[in-house]
C-alpha cells in the first residue's frame, strides 16, 4: 500500500464518494439516523421545558430588581417615600395590597391595586375577559378568586363592606397560582402594605435612611431556569455518549456492508488515513442529517408542547422562549455523537488487510470482557458519592461529589451490562433453539449488546427517576390540610383574634348548630362531630365588642429557649376518638394529651394563656390521619380536671362518603357567612400524573427506539445465519422467534437496569429521609418493567416474517 496520502484532491474525492454512498444507502442507516434524530429532538424539547417550566421570582416583582416594601402606618407620608424612592431609581411602580376575609370561608383575599401594562410590572397582570377596572364599585377578579366567591363577571355582591361589580377575569401571568381581586388605584381604599417596584439604583444610597433598611434586591430568574436547561442538557448529553456507543455498532455493520470496497479504495493505493475518512464522513454526514431533523423535530414538538405545559408550571411560556444556545449545542453534540461513534469502525476498517477486505470476509467479534468487581466498585462509589453530597433534609447539594455519583452510577451499569447478558445467556440451555440462538448470539456480540443494554437502561432509568422524585414530591390523599370529603365549620368569625374562642352563647350556639345540620342535609349520610377546644376558664377579654377566651396552645421544646407550635389543642371527646379509631380503652389513665408526632413526646409546655405551666405533661402517640387541619393534638378530659381547664364549643367537622363539588362548597360558605361561621374546605394540591405519564412515555419510546436499531443490527450482521436457517427447512415462526427473544430480552434486562440504577440514585440521594420514598409510582414502575418487553417482543414479530434473500442471491456489491 502506497504511503503518499494523495493530497487534497484525494480526500475531497474520498469524501464526495462517502457522501454517494450515503445518498445510496441512507435506508441501510435509518435506523442510525433515527435514533440520534430522536436523542437531539429529545434533548432539545426537554432543555426548552426545563428552561420554561423552572420556577423564579418573576411572578412577584416582574423585571424589577428592587423591591421595597412600604407600609401606610409608618410617621412619614407614602407618597414623600414614593417621591424619593422615583428620584434614586427613575419611574416605579407601586402595587397596593389589602388582605380582606371572604365571608364564611377561611380564605384570604389580597385586594390588589395597580395599573396595567406598568414598565415593570406589566409581566404581572393580564386580562383574560371583560375588562380592567375603572369606576368604584369595579374591580376584576382572576379564576380563583371568581371560583371561591362564585361569581362571574358582570355579577354584583357585597363584598369589603360596599356592593361592587365583577367587570373581568384577571391573572397574573407568571404566576398562574396568584389570586388576588384588582380595584383601579384612583378608586382603592387606604393599603395595608405597598410593593414598590423599581429597577437600579445601587445600595439605597441616596434615599432617606428610614427607607434604606427597606430595599430588597430581588434576582430576576434568568439563572434559575439557565440551570434547569443546562442540567438537562448534561443529561442529555449522557445520554447521547451511550447512544453512540450502539451508533457505532451500526457504523461497524457499515463499514463491513462496505468491505470489499474499501478493499478496492486500498488496492488502488488509498492510505489508511483514507480508509478512516470514509467512515469518518459517514458519520458526520449522519451526524449533521440527524442534528437538522431533530432540530426541527424538537421545535415542533415544544410548539405543540408550550401551551400544555402553562398549567402545570404555574405561569404562562411565550412558545418561542427557546434559549436558542441549547438548540445550537445540541445539533454540535449530534454531529460528535455521530463522528466519535465512527472513529472505532473507521480505525478497526483501516486495519483489514486486502485480500480479507476484498472477500468481504468480516474480522470475528471479540467478546467484551467487563469486569463485575468494577461494576460493583462504581456503583458503591456512586451511591456513596450521592449519600454524602446530598442532603434532602436541607435541600442542600454539593455539585462535585452529585456530578461525581451520577457519573459513576451511569459508568456502574454499563460495566454491568454486559454480565447481565452473559448470566441471561447461562439460562438458555432450557430455550428452544430459537430462543437459545438469539440469547448466545447477543453473548457472542456483547461489546454491541452490552452498549445498547446500557443505553436502553439510561433512557429508561431517567424516566423512572423522574417518576419517582415527582411521586415523592405530590402530595397524596392522605396529606394536605383535610381531605376531599371534609369540611371544617369553625364557630370563629373570619375577622377575629385567630388564638381566641369567642363565648358564644347559648343561643348563637343552638343557630350555628342549625346552620351546620342545613349544610350537612345536602350531603349523601353526613358525619356531624362537635369539636371543643381547651380554654383558660379564668381568663376573658373583650375584643372588637366580642368576649373571647384565649385558647390553650401546646409547644414542644426543641432547644434550652426555643419552643415550637405542636397545633390547637382539641378535646378528646367519645365522638372524635370514633373518628381517628382510638379506642378509649386503649388510653392510659395519667395521660393528659395525645398526640400524633413522636418528637412531641420530649417535652410539652402550654405557651399561653394566665394558666402556663412549665412542667412537662403525660403524652402518648396515638396514630391518626396526617391531614394538618384535623384535630389530633388532644386534652383528655381528666387532663382537663388536672389542669383546671375548660372545653369550649370551637366547630364541626362533616365528612361525607362522596367529595364535596364546588357547588356544594360555594352554597356552605354563603349559608355559613350568616351565621358568623367560616368553612374551611381541602386547599387545591399539585397534580404531576402528567410528568410522571410524560416521563414513563417518553423513556419507553427512547428505550424502543435503542431496541429498533440494535435488534436490526444483530439480525442484519446474522443474515447469512437466517438465510442458512432458510436454506434447512426454518420457518418464519423459527425467524419470529429469533427477533422477538432478542428484542424482548434486551427489554428486560434494560428494565431491570434501569429501574434499579434509578432506584440506587434516589435511595443515595433522599438517604437522610427515606421517608419521602414512601409513595412507589407501582403503575409506572410495572408499565415500564412489563411494558418494554412486551411492546418489543410484539413488534419484533410482527415484523420479522419476511424471507430472508436466499443464499444464490446474496449482494456482491
Amino acid at each position: 500500500m502506497t504511503t503518499s496520502n494523495g493530497g487534497v484532491a484525494a480526500r475531497r474525492a474520498v469524501v464526495r464518494w462517502a457522501a454517494r454512498m450515503f445518498r445510496r444507502e441512507w435506508r441501510q442507516q435509518l435506523l442510525v439516523l433515527a435514533l440520534i434524530t430522536v436523542a437531539v429532538a429529545a434533548a432539545i424539547l426537554s432543555a426548552a421545558a426545563a428552561y420554561n417550566v423552572t420556577p423564579s421570582n418573576n411572578g412577584e416583582v416582574g423585571s424589577a430588581d428592587r423591591r421595597i416594601q412600604l407600609r401606610p402606618d409608618r410617621t412619614s407620608s407614602l407618597d414623600a417615600d414614593i417621591a424619593a424612592i422615583n428620584q434614586w431609581t427613575g419611574p416605579v411602580d407601586v402595587i397596593g395590597h389589602r388582605p380582606v376575609a371572604v365571608p364564611g370561608s377561611v380564605e384570604m383575599v389580597d385586594l390588589r391595586a395597580m395599573e396595567p401594562g406598568g414598565r415593570l410590572s406589566g409581566s404581572l397582570l393580564a386580562l383574560r375577559q371583560g375588562r380592567y377596572p375603572r369606576a368604584p364599585g369595579e374591580f376584576a377578579l382572576s379564576d380563583g378568586t371568581a371560583r371561591l366567591l362564585d361569581v362571574g363577571v358582570g355579577s354584583t355582591f357585597v363584598f369589603d363592606g360596599r356592593q361592587r361589580t365583577v367587570v373581568g377575569l384577571v391573572e397574573n401571568p407568571s404566576d398562574l397560582d396568584d389570586e388576588f381581586a384588582l380595584v383601579a388605584p384612583g378608586h382603592a381604599d387606604v393599603p395595608e402594605s405597598v410593593d414598590v417596584l423599581a429597577r437600579g439604583g445601587g445600595e439605597g444610597q441616596g434615599l432617606p435612611a428610614e427607607l434604606q433598611s427597606r430595599v430588597r434586591p430581588e434576582r430576576i430568574g434568568a439563572t434559575e431556569k439557565t440551570t434547569g436547561a443546562v442540567l438537562v442538557l448534561a443529561l442529555s448529553t449522557v445520554v447521547l455518549l451511550l447512544i453512540g456507543l450502539v451508533a457505532a455498532a451500526g457504523f461497524v455493520v457499515i463499514a463491513q456492508r462496505r468491505l470489499r470496497q474499501l478493499g478496492m479504495l486500498a488496492a488502488i493505493g488509498a492510505t489508511d488515513r483514507h480508509l478512516r475518512l470514509v467512515v469518518l464522513a459517514n458519520g458526520v454526514l449522519v451526524g449533521a442529517v440527524a442534528a437538522v431533523l431533530g432540530a426541527a423535530l424538537g421545535l415542533l414538538g415544544w410548539v405543540a408542547l408550550a401551551p400544555r405545559l402553562e398549567e402545570p408550571a404555574g405561569h404562562r411560556i411565550a412558545t418561542f422562549d427557546v434559549p436558542w444556545w441549547v438548540v445550537a449545542v445540541g445539533m454540535a453534540l449530534a454531529v460528535a455523537t455521530a463522528t466519535a461513534a465512527a472513529w472505532w469502525p473507521a480505525r478497526a476498517m483501516a486495519r483489514v488487510p486486502i485480500t480479507e477486505a476484498l472477500s468481504a470476509r468480516p474480522p470475528r467479534p471479540k467478546p467484551a470482557r467487563r469486569s463485575a468487581v468494577a461494576a460493583v466498585l462504581l456503583l458503591a462509589a456512586g451511591f456513596a458519592c450521592l449519600a454524602v453530597g446530598i442532603d434532602s433534609t436541607k435541600d442542600e447539594a454539593n455539585p462535585a461529589l452529585v456530578i461525581g455519583g451520577i457519573l459513576a452510577i451511569v459508568l456502574g451499569v454499563l460495566f454491568a451490562s454486559p454480565l447481565a447478558i452473559r448470566v441471561l445467556a447461562a439460562t438458555a440451555g432450557r430455550l428452544p433453539v430459537a430462543g437459545r440462538l438469539a440469547l448466545r448470539d447477543l453473548a457472542r456480540h456483547q461489546a454491541r449488546s452490552g452498549a445498547a443494554l446500557a443505553a436502553i437502561s439510561l433512557g429508561l432509568g431517567i424516566a423512572v427517576a423522574i417518576v419517582v422524585i415527582a411521586t415523592a414530591a405530590a402530595p397524596t390523599a392522605a396529606e394536605g390540610n383535610l381531605s376531599t370529603r371534609q369540611v371544617l365549620l369553625r364557630a370563629v368569625r373570619s375577622d377575629g383574634p385567630g388564638e381566641a374562642v369567642p363565648d358564644h352563647t347559648s343561643a348563637e350556639l343552638v343557630t350555628m348548630r342549625s346552620e351546620v345540620e342545613r349544610i350537612a342535609a345536602g350531603l349523601d349520610a353526613p358525619t356531624v362531630i362537635a369539636l371543643e377546644a381547651v380554654v383558660d376558664p379564668t381568663s376573658r377579654e373583650t375584643t372588637r365588642g366580642q368576649v373571647v377566651r384565649p385558647a390553650v396552645a401546646l409547644a414542644w421544646q426543641v432547644s434550652p429557649h426555643t419552643f415550637r407550635d405542636a397545633g390547637r389543642l382539641y378535646v378528646a371527646s367519645p365522638a372524635v376518638l370514633r373518628r381517628l379509631d382510638i379506642d378509649p380503652q386503649d388510653i392510659q389513665p395519667d395521660t393528659d394529651v395525645l398526640v400524633t408526632r413522636r418528637e412531641v413526646h420530649r417535652v410539652i409546655v402550654p405557651s399561653k394563656g394566665p394558666n402556663a405551666f412549665r412542667e412537662a405533661v403525660k403524652v402518648q402517640v396515638i396514630d391518626a390521619p396526617p391531614y394538618s387541619s384535623m384535630p389530633t393534638v388532644l386534652m383528655t378530659p381528666e387532663g382537663l380536671r388536672r389542669r383546671g381547664l375548660a372545653p369550649m364549643a370551637v366547630g364541626w367537622l362533616v365528612e361525607s362518603p362522596t367529595p364535596f363539588t364546588d357547588a356544594q362548597l360555594a352554597g356552605a360558605r354563603h349559608r355559613a357567612a350568616h351565621t358568623g361561621l367560616t368553612v374551611e374546605a381541602r386547599q387545591s394540591q399539585s397534580d404531576l400524573t402528567v410528568t410522571r405519564l410524560a416521563a414513563t412515555g417518553a423513556g419507553m419510546l427512547l428505550a424502543l427506539g435503542v431496541l429498533a436499531m440494535t435488534v436490526g443490527l444483530v439480525r442484519g450482521e446474522s443474515a447469512r445465519d437466517l438465510r442458512t436457517l432458510a436454506a434447512t427447512g426454518a420457518t418464519s415462526t423459527t425467524r419470529r422467534t429469533l427477533t422477538a427473544v432478542t428484542a424482548g430480552a434486551l427489554g428486560l434486562l434494560g428494565a431491570v437496569l434501569g429501574i434499579g440504577g434509578a432506584y440506587l440514585a434516589i435511595v443515595a440521594g433522599y438517604f437522610e429521609d427515606l421517608s419521602s420514598l414512601r409513595q412507589v409510582p407501582v403503575l409506572e414502575l410495572v408499565v415500564t418493567l412489563l411494558g418494554v418487553p412486551f411492546i418489543a417482543v410484539i413488534a419484533s414479530w410482527l415484523m420479522a416474517g419476511s424471507e430472508p434473500v436466499s443464499l444464490a442471491r446474496a449482494a456482491l456489491d
